[in-house]
This record gives C-alpha cells, sequence and structure tokens, in this order.
C-alpha cells in the first residue's frame, strides 16, 4: 500500500496578533501587509501584565483549546500560543501555554457556544518551550485537533476550542502556521509532517 500523503487545503492568512509598538521584523511583514488588523486575546493581555519582561512585547498567534486524551475525552482547558521572542526573527520560536486562573464558577468544558472563554477571561502561563524542542502534528482535522510532543517524550492533544462557525477558519490558520515553521529552513527540526508518513521513514523526534 503507498504512503499516505497529507494534502494542505487552500486557506487565508495566518491571523497573527502582533504589538503595534514593534514594526520592522520579518514576521511582522509576513502578516502586516495581509491582515491589517489584530484582534487583542487573553493570552496576550496575560503577557502585558508586566509579569513576564521582553515577552509582554512578543509577536504572537494563540487560540484556545480543550486537551483531550487520545481517545478524545476531555481533561482540561489550555490557551496555546506561538511566539517570536525577538523583533529581529523572521518566524516563530516559542511555544506559551496558558490555563485559566481557578474560580469558583463550574463551567462545562464542551464544544458548545456557551463553554467558550469568558471575555478577558484571566490566564495563568505554566509553560515557555523553545520551538526546537516541540513537535507538532494536525493529529484529527476533522475534529480539529493538534498533537504536542515534547522533547522528554511526553504527548498530549489539543482540541480547538472557538465557535463552530469559526473553526474551519482558525484550524486553517493553525496548519498555515505549522507548514512554515516546517519548511522555513531546510535543515530545521521537524515539525509538521502528517503522521502516518512520519513512521514510514524514521524517527526524528528529540
Amino acid at each position: 500500500m503507498g504512503k499516505k500523503l497529507y494534502t494542505l487545503r487552500k486557506i487565508g492568512p495566518i491571523e497573527l496578533r502582533l504589538s503595534q509598538s514593534l514594526h520592522h521584523s520579518s514576521l511582522d511583514l509576513f502578516v502586516s501587509s495581509r491582515y491589517p488588523s489584530f484582534e487583542m486575546g487573553d493570552l496576550r493581555r496575560c503577557l502585558d501584565s508586566g509579569e513576564y519582561g521582553t515577552l509582554k512585547d512578543c509577536h504572537l498567534y494563540e487560540s484556545n483549546f480543550l486537551q483531550v486524551t487520545k481517545a478524545g475525552d476531555i481533561a482540561s482547558r489550555v490557551t496555546m500560543g506561538i511566539a517570536a521572542s525577538s523583533s529581529f526573527l523572521e518566524m516563530p520560536d516559542l511555544m506559551l501555554l496558558a490555563r485559566p486562573v481557578p474560580c469558583l464558577t463550574e463551567r462545562c468544558e464542551c464544544q458548545c457556544p456557551e463553554a467558550l472563554p469568558f471575555p478577558d477571561e484571566e490566564l495563568q502561563l505554566f509553560a515557555l518551550l523553545p520551538l526546537k524542542f516541540v513537535r507538532l502534528y494536525v493529529h484529527d482535522e476533522s475534529r480539529f485537533q493538534l498533537k504536542v510532543r515534547l522533547a522528554n517524550g511526553r504527548t498530549f492533544y489539543l482540541q480547538l476550542l472557538t465557535h463552530p462557525l469559526k473553526q474551519d477558519k482558525v484550524f486553517g490558520h493553525w496548519i498555515r502556521l505549522l507548514y512554515r515553521l516546517r519548511f522555513y529552513h531546510s535543515d530545521a527540526p521537524l515539525t509538521y509532517e502528517k503522521e502516518n508518513v512520519l513512521h514510514h521513514h524514521r524517527n526524528t523526534f528529540i
């Protein structure tokens, strides 16, 4: 049986949320000419709170996810951001993970619109990892799921949490971002490839 290759669908430009104070990065130029307005997310507000040093000015693309098991059972809610730590970098080099600050109000964690995060919800950053120690994959496009594998071997799955009418568009941005991370340098660490293709070749995990 031949190897099944993963075909990227045609999608729009990546919706990166960029700091308005930085204008000269190649990463900035990559999106600014195609997507003139940027919405500030909860992770961006968290970094702007003043506790994270130079990260408050980093270029950032973020989305909310449900952390799920391989079978799809929900474990918790996570916000993941891909960031460039310097305005001089042409591509992102960091992965940030944050979770909601615990509160007394219990809400369901399903995919219904009522389960979406409250506007301006406070987040707590719990992981900051160089992308060279991370492997990102599309795990299940039909369920809007990504697979994240870390250098220590830990693997977890993230299912996009956004309004159903926006799922295709937002997940398409993530696919495009992973594609660019994979092919930016010919000698770059592998960050995008369909898993069944990877298994037929070689083990490339750190």
